[in-house]
């Protein structure tokens, strides 16, 4: 089968490889469409993955029902792309995503367990959903990233009324913004560097106001929409700056900053600021799986509208593009989805 492989430093490249193998268990699912991730962006700009495949965020048919009785050859499904192990602390009380085996051995995000960026893949049997006939193939590979965000928003506990800084104009800011709008948020603001990017954001109708992360005059700026602060801060860049915008323009001793980006190296913050002003930091990794089957159902019944998020597909022989136009910084694209 044909699948995109990173053979080298930033290189991505369409490779030739066996398919997964049949035995009883997994699932074989023929990919029908895959999401380009932050996570996978993050690793792509890391040395040490050559030989990975990505792809977490995907659909597919099912062309092997291994052990699952209840799907069939054809049905459409997507997966949870968790590894758990089920038998560790964070497993027994629900917390599969905060796993180490899922942190260290998910699909699509480390060199042992390959992604969904390939014409077939085999999955997990307890990791699979079925979709609705309501849902599209573009609407499925979007149900993880709208899981972070919901769960970032739920976490934040916005209620109606409150003041939101989202920093960061990605799908991750541009999900949370939505599901913050839901929740009753009466003013929403996004700092974001990429002007395209904001504009494109702006466009969602559920930003009230962008402002420019490279401006020198950003924290006042914001502090005088907000005053005395934001009561919350999803903060979706993962970058210090954007962190250091957060602990600033929250409203001290009261806002909360839920950390919702990553960063694969050391991210420096003012601890001095952090302390002085009190500031509550709640980080997240990813989201319960109550959060992913939530976002299936809001998106097969079309409460909530996720498709116009995404930029652009791409096949195979693209994705090496797409993923340099989505590090460059001053690219258009919030989202980009692969097809083999």
């Amino acid at each position: 089968m044909r699948a995109v492989q990173m053979t080298g430093e930033r290189i991505l490249s369409v490779v030739e490889m066996d398919p997964p193998v049949h035995d009883g268990e997994s699932v074989i699912i023929k990919v029908s469409l895959a999401g380009i991730c932050g996570t996978d962006l993050h690793v792509w700009e890391e040395e040490g993955y050559t030989g990975i495949i990505f792809g977490h965020e995907y659909v597919g048919t099912v062309v092997d029902p291994g052990s699952r009785e209840d799907i069939q050859v054809g049905d459409r499904v997507t997966v949870l792309p968790y590894n758990p192990c089920m038998e560790c602390a964070s497993c027994k009380i629900g917390n599969i995503h905060i796993c180490m085996q899922t942190i260290t051995q998910s699909p699509g995000t480390c060199l042992s367990n390959p992604g969904a960026f390939a014409e077939y893949i085999a999955a997990r049997p307890d990791m699979i959903r079925k979709l609705p006939d309501t849902v599209s193939d573009v609407e499925a590979t979007l149900i993880e990233p709208a899981s972070v965000a919901l769960r970032a928003v739920r976490e934040a506990r916005i209620t109606v009324g409150d003041k939101v800084l989202i920093t960061g104009g990605g799908i991750i800011g541009s999900f949370c913004a939505m599901f913050a709008k839901k929740a009753g948020a009466s003013y929403i603001a996004m700092s974001e560097a990429n002007e395209m990017r904001a504009q494109g954001a702006l466009k969602s109708r559920n930003i009230d106001q962008i402002f420019d992360a490279k401006d020198p005059g950003l924290i006042g700026a914001l502090l005088e929409v907000s005053d005395p602060g934001f009561d919350v801060c999803l903060e979706c860049a993962g970058v210090a700056q954007a962190i250091e915008t957060a602990i600033m323009a929250v409203n001290p001793g009261v806002g909360v900053i839920v950390q919702v980006a990553l960063n694969m190296s050391p991210v420096p913050i003012p601890l001095l600021w952090l302390v002085l002003r009190e500031v509550k930091i709640r980080p997240i990794l990813g989201y319960y799986v109550r959060d992913f089957e939530t976002c299936i159902d809001l998106i097969a019944r079309k409460k909530i509208d996720v498709e116009h998020f995404m930029s652009r597909v791409v096949s195979f022989e693209e994705a090496q593009g797409a993923f340099v136009a989505l590090t460059s910084g001053n690219s258009p694209d919030v989202k980009i989805a692969v097809r083999p």
